[in-house]
């Protein structure tokens, strides 16, 4: 620029000077900067309207936290490839997360639950000794491994209430099953080679309605725990 201004040389003089080619000089000398000015350059696919309904959309419910970016796409009318609202909603800090499993809990549940830890929070440890802890549960064999539950969540909720796959345990096992292939069964041996030395062994159980046919014909001391209690413990 300093020997354009100067106008001592001709342009084909500076070229032969510069090596820079006579055309790139002339549209320096009408810019009259060496400096490139900024470009808009190429239009963002999504406005941030567009990443607000995004994230108003994916917070709504249980339901929407688990929408498929092809629905998403289609729901909200977004003219962008799967890919872009992807990284949108990366950008947006919600990643794809496999949904963490909790039993369901209803109002009654949880307040049973908090009573249960409050009766019991002056137990000591030579307490908690004498006490065997029971669940059951069926297991299915040969079945369809399923498809993961999938979430669109933020790094810190991992816990919300909508991110949450809630689930109900099975109710395959009646009295006498209960009776005779756990109590009379495994759970009897597994306490004697255990618990022989106890004076009054405990036993606790979830209070499913199969247990309690049976519980009072057996010469142990039962607790009931709250109900869904075998993730409780």
């Amino acid at each position: 620029m300093g020997l354009i201004e100067g106008g001592r040389h001709s342009l084909w003089e500076i070229t032969n000077i510069t090596n820079i080619p006579k055309g790139t000089l002339g549209d320096l000398k009408k810019c009259d900067t060496g400096i490139s000015k900024p470009r808009s350059g190429r239009p963002k696919t999504l406005s941030s309207r567009d990443l607000r309904h995004i994230e108003i959309y994916i917070r709504t419910s249980h339901t929407t936290r688990r929408t498929p970016i092809p629905r998403l796409i289609s729901l909200l009318d977004l003219q962008a490839h799967p890919n872009t609202v992807r990284k949108a909603l990366i950008g947006l800090g919600y990643n794809h997360r496999v949904a963490r499993r909790c039993p369901f809990l209803n109002k009654r549940d949880r307040k049973r639950r908090l009573q249960y830890a409050k009766r019991h929070a002056h137990w000591t440890v030579e307490d908690w000794a004498k006490v065997i802890f029971t669940d059951e549960m069926s297991i299915k064999l040969y079945m369809e491994r399923h498809s993961k539950d999938l979430v669109w969540r933020k790094v810190d909720e991992e816990l919300h209430p909508d991110c949450i796959a809630y689930h109900r345990d099975g109710q395959n096992v009646n009295s006498t099953i209960y009776r005779d292939q756990i109590l009379l069964g495994p759970l009897k041996d597994f306490w004697e080679e255990s618990f022989g030395d106890v004076d009054e062994p405990v036993v606790m159980e979830d209070n499913a309605p199969a247990h309690k046919k049976v519980c009072s014909s057996e010469e142990r001391t039962w607790y009931d725990l709250p109900s869904a209690s075998s993730q409780f413990t």
